[in-house]
């Protein structure tokens, strides 16, 4: 059973926060041998077409390479076509097998963990610090369970794949031997062929390494990231801490928006209510705002505030409930009224221009479909 370092045993599944925290420091259940094994097997088949359909170029790229060595004028711009020229010709015949690899290596990495950063594996000290702890770093290695597992496991692959090598190149010693003989189409031929073999029964038995070794990892990691009783209690402990200063900085952010809003219905033109649980004051300064603006609003309580600000500044209140509702409902304070509310909300300002002119008006409530919003 795994146990901390203070030796308290760890009976608890790990929580999600707690498989969270360690993904972000680079901690997950991964199989080395899983991309080495891909690397290895397909990796080297790949390598193996891709060179067997370059041979031709192989063999051009050497003959001009060496042929024209008696007659080669060694002027400086001669040497540097000369260099250019097989650099790039090196270049499109390994960068095809280089590119392959690291797509095999990616896919292989990605396929066990995921796509994730692990920011914190790179910004706590602990990390950044841990490669100067010698003293640990030599105890990780000689003295702990897993050192002696990885140690265990690395001998017998090497017995086990240097063996099959071994065998493949005992069976095919006479045409090893013989290759001395042979034109260099041939040497390259044989030699690419007892490879192949190579590749293919040793990357098919490391496939099998690598599955049973990520099964392993798996029980590994899901086993050391168990935690105690106590650890349990001090992350609920914390969680709910976090939520409740989560909770009380939201309802001060609350509190200063409602402050802020309060302080700008004094500025509205009109109120519009539904008269009981909805207001909405707006604001329109023609010539300075593109379209009215909502100012503040508010349900229930703050309704029945916003509405008492406002007759305390002579405000004037129209009941529309329809209108109340829909502006409440679409429109956030400090944003513009949508257009499509425009000749509902221009009814209501040239009710109130009129009344403030001195004028006698009647005010006729919109006819909106609240069913559309």
């Amino acid at each position: 059973m795994a146990e901390n370092q203070d030796g308290t045993e760890k009976t608890e599944e790990a929580s999600a926060k707690r498989l969270e925290d360690a993904r972000e420091k680079g901690q997950v259940s991964k199989s080395q041998d899983v991309t080495t094994g891909a690397i290895l097997l397909f990796g080297g088949l790949a390598t193996y077409f891709i060179a067997k359909s370059m041979v031709e170029k192989f063999r051009s790229f050497f003959s001009s390479s060496f042929s024209s060595v008696g007659q080669f004028d060694f002027t400086d711009a001669n040497v540097n076509h000369f260099l250019i020229a097989n650099i790039k010709t090196l270049g499109e015949l390994v960068l095809p097998i280089v590119l392959v690899v690291m797509a095999i290596a990616l896919a292989s990495e990605i396929s066990q963990v995921g796509v994730k950063f692990a920011t914190k594996k790179f910004t706590e000290v602990e990390n950044l610090t841990r490669p100067f702890k010698i003293g640990k770093g030599l105890k990780r290695v000689f003295a702990s369970v897993h050192s002696i597992v990885e140690l265990i496991k690395g001998s017998l692959k090497i017995l086990a794949l240097g063996g099959i090598a071994l065998s493949i190149i005992r069976s095919n010693l006479d045409r090893l031997v013989s290759i001395v003989e042979l034109p260099f189409i041939n040497v390259a031929t044989t030699m690419a062929d007892v490879a192949f073999q190579i590749l293919t029964r040793v990357g098919a038995v490391y496939i099998l390494i690598a599955a049973a070794d990520f099964i392993y990892q798996k029980w590994k990691f899901k086993n050391d990231m168990k935690m105690t009783k106590q650890e349990v209690k001090e992350e609920t402990k914390q969680m709910e801490g976090d939520m409740q200063t989560k909770s009380k900085l939201r309802q001060m952010g609350r509190n200063m928006i409602r402050k802020k809003m309060i302080a700008a219905v004094p500025t509205a033109d009109v109120i519009i209510t539904n008269p009981t649980h909805f207001a909405v004051a707006i604001k329109y300064q023609q010539g300075e705002q593109s379209a009215p603006t909502v100012v503040a609003k508010g349900v229930d309580f703050l309704a029945q505030k916003i509405k008492e600000i406002g007759a305390n500044n002579n405000i004037i209140i129209v009941e529309d409930p329809p209108l109340a509702r829909t502006l409440y409902k679409l429109v956030d304070v400090e944003q513009e009224i949508p257009e499509r509310l425009f000749k509902a909300v221009a009814q209501v300002l040239a009710y109130v221009y009129q009344l403030k002119a001195g004028n006698f008006a009647n005010y006729k409530k919109s006819e909106i479909d609240e069913t559309q919003f």
